[in-house]
């Protein structure tokens, strides 16, 4: 079992940066530990930034009729009006018995008056912001040992070769291998048995080359792809499947939210977020629509079946027509904008 950290423990906390699943940790360290000392806790979210954000932190100050200990998370202080810093300083000089107080900041510029006047109040900060490679490694070293594993140096280099360097997607792929394996000692071959998909080719490589806008690349990816792993149809299908949903996601999301807010919503890392503004000006919502039922297609075909109306269940496919099929769904989603 992890130990619990100094941020568990601390009844007012700063978290600084715009790495989403490091404040999130941050939170829910917080809150298991209200809970074990209280375990009717209850956790309250109020984005700074919102009209109502004052009245609603001010509530939450207030003792409750039950007296539960209660976890409030502001997030976003970038966005504070005066009368939410005014309440929050307040609160920090003097905590209420039943309140345990997060704060958020994605860091910059934007609400750093705030920001220093918070962190001159002694608060106990986490620092959140995006990783660099050391940091990064220590990270998943630390994240194997969560789970009581160890891994190899070559585990580690593996499983940034083969995942990316999205410290979200990094800590998930972590969780599953030690759900997944027994060994205490995780290496390489247990990352490449999992991770490393076909050589040479990984699933971001074909979903990032789709919405790009990028038809050549992609057909010549997903080519060399399946002339290594025979076995690789369903996967491709399936990320490329998962950059349109973040793509969507990121599409529809309202526009005057902050990073710190679109990044857990979209479910991305927030360094990502740029990435999907560029493929957004490449495609009409229209376009992702008829995207969503060619993939949905593609995923069919994969599995070695293709609609056919006059045969119930469709009609079966040959893995040499199970390529044709799929790269034709493939090459049939094209941007308006190419």
């Amino acid at each position: 079992m992890a130990k619990a950290s100094a941020t568990d423990q601390a009844h007012v906390v700063l978290a600084v940066g715009k790495e989403a699943i490091l404040v999130q940790r941050v939170i829910e360290g917080v809150m298991a530990s209200a809970r074990k000392a209280d375990p009717a806790a209850v956790r309250q979210d109020i984005v700074a930034s919102n009209e109502s954000a004052a009245g609603e932190l001010a509530n939450a100050l207030s003792p409750s009729l039950f007296g539960e200990l209660t976890v409030i998370v502001v997030q976003g202080i970038d966005g504070a009006t005066d009368d939410v810093g005014a309440i929050l300083l307040t609160a920090i000089a003097d905590l209420p018995e039943h309140v345990r107080l997060v704060i958020t900041h994605p860091g910059g510029v934007k609400g750093k008056k705030l920001l220093d006047t918070i962190k001159k109040a002694n608060v106990l900060e986490a620092a959140c912001g995006e990783l660099k490679a050391k940091d990064l490694e220590a990270a998943l070293i630390a994240e194997f040992r969560r789970h009581n594993r160890k891994a190899t140096a070559g585990a580690i280099t593996a499983l940034q070769a083969s995942i990316g360097s999205g410290l979200g997607e990094l800590l998930a792929a972590v969780s599953q291998l030690c759900a997944d394996t027994e060994a205490d000692v995780i290496d390489e071959v247990e990352v490449s048995q999992y991770y490393a998909g076909v050589v040479g080719v990984m699933g971001w490589d074909l979903s990032d080359a789709m919405w790009n806008a990028q038809p050549v690349e992609l057909l010549e990816k997903f080519r060399w792809a399946m002339a290594n792993d025979s076995s690789g149809a369903v996967p491709a299908v399936s990320a490329i499947s998962s950059g349109l949903r973040s793509l969507i996601k990121y599409a529809s999301a309202p526009a005057n939210m902050s990073e710190n807010e679109l990044a857990p919503m979209v479910g991305v890392p927030p360094w990502k977020l740029r990435f999907l503004r560029a493929q957004k000006a490449k495609w009409h919502p229209d376009q992702l629509a008829a995207a969503a039922r060619l993939l949905a297609l593609a995923d069919r075909s994969s599995k070695g079946t293709v609609y056919d109306v006059a045969i119930p269940g469709g009609r079966s496919l040959e893995s040499s027509q199970t390529l044709y099929h799929m790269e034709k769904e493939f090459m049939a989603i094209r941007s308006p904008k190419e």
